[in-house]
């Protein structure tokens, strides 16, 4: 009843079909979010820095991977209820879709509100260790505040589980994007009308409640059909894929959103700050395209869904050589433009040189190369099949970012990246998942992950000339930087787009 995917055999079977215009929709507001979210960073980054200094500018920056943090109390409930919703969406079962639904909301308030009573003492002792001027009781509020934030967030998950199965994720994009804008504005306003910088995060408490409320509306408009009806079967379901989600989850988090919190603790916020302002970059642009990636994930399942095994792997082959491409040229942009952004940005940041750009780029590269990965794990709902890797590369990380950062600052955190890359995505990942996630032999997946970098590399090698002309030219300031850009992105995503094209309607049609 609440199986997440069928192997269909024979020919294709019919699969309720999704307008062109939902992919625009939700890839439009994927990149609304993105940019609401860069420039919230930014102008709360800037702005703090010059009223408050640059202690509480890295707290503000920490603050946003607290949240991070709490959000884990849903313990992987709603990425496992997505994966199980495709299914009896595509079959209009509502009373199956609502069983899910109502599964995830008495779940997740439950867990959220029996982990609150560990997670605020937690949060409090954390806030005791970071290595700050900022004194104690900003510190320790600032983060409390936060995890309060979180807990509200968490109320409104299961409204974001059925909108994101659904192909409705551009109402939680607009919805959060708006916040973002909203709460910063607001925020900062009353901090530095009244010099206290504690308005900010007590702001934001209070507008996430307006979030919640948006979010409410949004799924009843969308699923108007939504009913009372009984749920423990379906949670059943739920909490039997979740234990593997929530591996995935955390190993992402420890991965990818750790790296102020081992800075704050091996270094000090004044190089957190640094850090930030570099990392802001890198993670927009690997955040858009995850972004883009998570709103076309429905679509993609309802794909898989309708295709034999045959065209399921020519479908992952054509979308990882579209994204080494892309990545091979965002790794190209940051390169080359990521000071002058910062510049802009921040104002002149001396503490970083140029090897802590490359090492930036190419940890970039490798991060968004691996994001199909995820997205076809996601659509498949396969997270029991090789659960155990993230176990593997998630201490890796960890270990080695405060190893290394010790040593070297923030180089170290980068340099712990790159290797737990290359350990666990490219070799332990390629070989267990090869055939029964990605349905290709071991030596099938190597071959085509490098194929395809290969040809990305070489395919975005026009694009390294035009950033190596661009340079020739300093004196264009801004306008050179977004022209170059500008034309880079539309190269990348027209070949891009002509790649996806081109191998899903061949698949299609065998």
């Amino acid at each position: 009843m609440f199986a997440p995917y069928i192997e269909l055999q024979g020919p294709a079977q019919a699969v309720a079909p999704t307008s062109r215009l939902r992919h625009y929709q939700n890839v439009s507001s994927a990149i609304y979010l993105f940019a609401a979210r860069v420039l919230a960073a930014v102008v709360q980054l800037r702005v703090v820095e010059n009223i408050w200094g640059a202690q509480y500018s890295g707290l503000n920056a920490l603050s946003n991977q607290v949240l991070l943090y709490i959000t884990l109390l849903e313990l992987g409930l709603a990425q496992s209820a997505i994966s199980l919703l495709y299914e009896p969406i595509v079959g209009r079962r509502q009373q199956e879709v609502s069983a899910f639904v109502l599964a995830v909301r008495h779940d997740v308030r439950r867990f959220a509100a029996i982990g609150a009573l560990a997670v605020m003492p937690l949060v409090g002792f954390y806030a005791t260790m970071v290595r700050s001027a900022v004194p104690l009781s900003i510190v320790l509020t600032t983060l409390e505040l936060v995890a309060v934030s979180g807990l509200i967030q968490l109320a409104a998950v299961h409204f974001q589980v059925y909108l994101n199965a659904a192909e409705g994720i551009n109402r939680i994009n607009y919805v959060l994007g708006t916040g973002y804008l909203v709460k910063t504005a607001t925020g900062l306003a009353i901090a530095v009308k009244t010099r206290n910088y504690l308005w900010l995060p007590v702001v934001i408490v209070l507008l996430t409640v307006g979030e919640f409320v948006a979010l409410k509306i949004a799924f009843h408009r969308f699923f108007p059909e939504f009913q009372e009806t009984p749920w423990r079967e379906a949670a059943t379901a739920v909490r039997r894929k979740a234990r593997f989600v929530l591996i995935h989850k955390i190993a992402g988090l420890a991965y990818y959103q750790s790296d102020f919190i081992i800075l704050s603790l091996t270094t000090s916020l004044v190089v957190v700050k640094n850090y930030a302002e570099y990392q802001y970059i890198s993670g927009a642009l690997l955040s858009m395209f995850g972004m883009v990636a998570t709103s076309l994930t429905a679509s993609l399942a309802r794909h898989q869904l309708g295709n034999t095994a045959d065209n399921r792997r020519k479908q992952y082959l054509v979308s990882q050589r579209a994204t080494c491409l892309i990545a091979a040229v965002v790794m190209l942009g940051f390169w080359f433009t990521s000071r002058t952004v910062v510049t802009a940005a921040f104002g002149p940041n001396l503490a970083v040189g140029v090897v802590p750009i490359v090492l930036f780029g190419v940890a970039l590269f490798l991060n968004i190369v691996k994001t199909t990965d995820d997205t076809f794990i996601i659509a498949k709902g396969a997270f029991e099949i090789g659960y155990w890797l993230p176990i593997l590369e998630a201490p890796a990380y960890m270990i080695l970012a405060i190893l290394l950062s010790e040593r070297l600052g923030f180089s170290g955190i980068i340099i712990a990246s790159i290797l737990s890359n290359l350990i666990v995505p490219v070799v332990a990942k390629g070989l267990v998942l090869a055939q029964p996630v990605f349905e290709s032999t071991r030596f099938e997946w190597f071959s085509n992950r490098v194929g395809n970098i290969v040809i990305g590399l070489l395919v975005a090698s026009p694009v390294a000339l035009l950033y190596w002309l661009s340079a020739r030219f300093p004196g264009l300031g801004m306008a050179r930087l977004l022209a170059v850009n500008g034309l880079a992105a539309m190269y990348a995503l027209l070949i891009a787009k002509r790649i996806l094209m081109q191998g899903f309607e061949e698949a299609k049609g065998r």
